[in-house]
């Protein structure tokens, strides 16, 4: 087994993102352009990804003395060697003390609007000098020139997480293919390329490791530092993973170059205190019920991300710790995620089917000036993780009272009827179901070949699409109308339509225009059911005679007592008297903003997300609820 080089990484500001290398020159200090800038506060304390994660979404390239720093929605900035100051700031990092060159305004304006307070960035000039705590030249790194990582190391420590993280978790100088997990545990001195490398220790992880590079969010359990402590722990504390290395020479390495091991050490021992029943595999084959998940939320974690179509992505979630899955087919979660330092919830139908319980997945599309949508699509990647509260909604496989059924979905609509459509076939339920979507174009259609596949083995499942942009045939040899959906072309693919119940979901057009048609055809008003990705503002009910035109609500837990009127919502009520209140859709559907009801009486004609067992335990949802007498609210 040859072990080599499979990756070289710089990192030019220190805790940005990682540039990956072909080549690299080293130097005494490290790579070149490797850690040569670091952020410090006005005073000279040093800031990095431990407290300020936002800063590892800043992209960095340095080519000889020209640094240009970008990020997500802010114009990005060049900096060069002449507009730094005359200027040094001192500074220590991890114990050692450095001075670094002031970068000037411009720069340092930049990162302040940037992180949302005053900061300066420093360049390691030709009078910095700095020797770390172990004794090595260093130039801004926390402790050592380079750092080298194992790939099986890395596969190892994967195989023990809830979900996967990426090498740029560890953020390493050298990645190696080749070996076994943790061979670098025994290399004491190495060769690659033209350089020579001691590597006099083990790295002590943080809780930097912690930090999603892709999301840009600390994680909530902290992982994958906590697994890795439960058997990389050595006995003075640290947590180890990677060995630090000190180059005797200068010279180049390139990515396949051979990794040459000239002196060994000895392996250090670790205890082992990781239980193997904790591995994925082992707890998906361990029988668990599959439970709700509405009641608190649970942190989910990303094990795939499949792209669909060009702007459409599904993303497959495990949940840590793990449970099982229980939701109806067609139901929708609500998503929590952490966007430019705010909670930001959403919800989304859930693609998969309750009888794979073990994973639960959302698929999205990409859409113009879509907040949510598109930070997912730009930043969720395997190993991050979101919170999700539910299930909800009444849409679901649960309101048919027939067997015979027809599915008809728009665009990104067709995600609850891949729901139901996975459910009926894992289930072999025996329903009569003619499954048609309309699309822009063949390139729009969303697993297509899965459904087409599926249809071949469930003789009571048949497909048909329509294409509103062009002609031709599908995917798996279908045939393909074109044009938008017509009373003529629902007759068609599907003759018996009036003897079905037909779930209907889609964009709001094609809500409004499959509805016409099928009820303008005969079709009974009770045998249509709908979902929309839009949701209409709750409608302010009608004082009724009688009622008082406000009443007094004590929010408990905030000690706050307010005048309501009778058609204000207890959320807004809420909100102008400074509580926090989580919520996504403001109009009863979603769930998110259920609260406790301690005292008094409501209101709420549109509260679809909470159940009749709920508001008996004192559950309502204040986006959609309205005072008709006092009350006190556990907010």
């Amino acid at each position: 087994m040859t072990a080599r080089v499979s990756g070289l990484f710089i990192y030019p500001v220190k805790s940005v993102a990682g540039i990956p290398m072909q080549e690299a020159h080293v130097r005494d200090i490290g790579i070149a352009h490797d850690r040569r800038y670091m952020i410090v506060k006005p005073d000279g304390t040093f800031v990095t990804g431990r407290t300020h994660p936002k800063i590892t979404a800043i992209r960095a390239q340095a080519t000889g003395e020209t640094l240009t720093l970008s990020c997500e929605g802010v114009e990005p900035i060049t900096i060069t060697a002449g507009q730094f100051t005359d200027r040094y700031i001192d500074s220590v990092v991890w114990s050692s003390d450095v001075n670094g060159q002031e970068c000037g305004e411009a720069a340092d304006r930049w990162i302040s609007d940037l992180l949302g307070e005053p900061l300066k960035l420093l360049f390691f000039g030709e009078k910095s000098h700095r020797i770390s705590r172990h004794g090595s030249k260093v130039s801004f790194a926390d402790g050592f020139p380079l750092l080298l990582i194992g790939n099986a190391s890395l596969d190892h420590l994967n195989g023990r997480l809830p979900g996967p993280v990426s090498m740029a978790n560890f953020r390493p100088n050298i990645a190696v293919e080749g070996t076994l997990p943790f061979a670098e545990d025994e290399w004491a001195r190495i060769r690659i390329g033209e350089v020579e490398f001691v590597a006099p220790k083990p790295c002590g992880r943080c809780v930097f490791t912690t930090v999603d590079p892709h999301a840009h969010v600390a994680d909530k359990l902290t992982e994958p530092l906590k697994t890795l402590s439960q058997y990389r722990k050595a006995d003075n504390g640290e947590v180890n993973f990677g060995e630090n290395l000190v180059p005797v020479n200068e010279g180049v390495i390139r990515v396949g170059d051979r990794i040459e091991v000239l002196e060994t050490k000895p392996r250090p021992v670790y205890a082992d205190n990781w239980q193997p029943e904790k591995a994925r595999l082992a707890r998906h084959l361990a029988f668990e019920p599959a439970k709700s998940f509405d009641r608190e939320p649970v942190l989910l974690r990303c094990l795939q991300v499949v792209e669909e179509t060009a702007d459409v992505k599904t993303f497959k979630f495990t949940a840590d710790p793990f449970q099982r899955f229980s939701y109806q087919p067609g139901q929708f979660m609500t998503l929590r995620l952490s966007i430019n330092g705010e909670t930001v919830s959403r919800c989304y139908t859930i693609s998969s089917s309750p009888s794979r319980p073990d994973l639960v997945s959302v698929t999205v599309k990409r859409v113009a000036d879509g907040q949510v949508s598109n930070w997912m699509h730009d930043h969720i990647t395997v190993g991050s993780s979101v919170e999700a509260l539910g299930p909800a909604g009444v849409f679901h496989l649960g309101q048919a009272k027939g067997r015979k059924l027809m599915l008809l979905s728009g665009g990104s609509g067709i995600t609850p009827m891949l729901s139901m459509a996975r459910f009926i076939a894992d289930t072999g339920l025996d329903l009569n179901v003619h499954f048609h979507h309309s699309a822009h174009t063949a390139a729009d259609l969303i697993a297509w070949e899965e459904l087409t596949l599926m249809a071949k083995q469930l003789p009571g499942l048949t497909l048909s699409c329509n294409l509103s942009r062009a002609s031709g045939d599908a995917p798996m040899g279908l045939p393909v109308y074109s044009g938008r959906i017509s009373a003529g072309l629902l007759q068609e693919v599907c003759p018996d339509l009036l003897e079905r119940e037909v779930f209907v979901c889609g964009p709001d057009g094609f809500m409004a225009s499959a509805k016409d048609v099928l009820l303008t055809l005969g079709l009974p008003e009770e045998n249509h059911h709908e979902e929309s990705f839009t949701i209409d503002a709750v409608e302010v009910p009608v004082i009724e005679e009688g009622a008082q035109s406000s009443y007094q609500v004590s929010f408990t837990n905030s000690n706050i007592t307010v005048e309501v009127a009778a058609n204000q919502s207890i959320l807004s009520a809420a909100e102008a008297a400074g509580i926090t209140v989580d919520y996504s859709c403001r109009s009863g559907l979603c769930g998110t903003c259920k609260s406790n009801l301690v005292s008094g009486e409501i209101t709420a004609p549109d509260a679809q997300g909470v159940t009749p067992a709920e508001e008996e335990a004192g559950k309502f949802l204040p986006c959609c609820s309205f005072a008709r007498s006092d009350l006190e609210v556990a907010l």
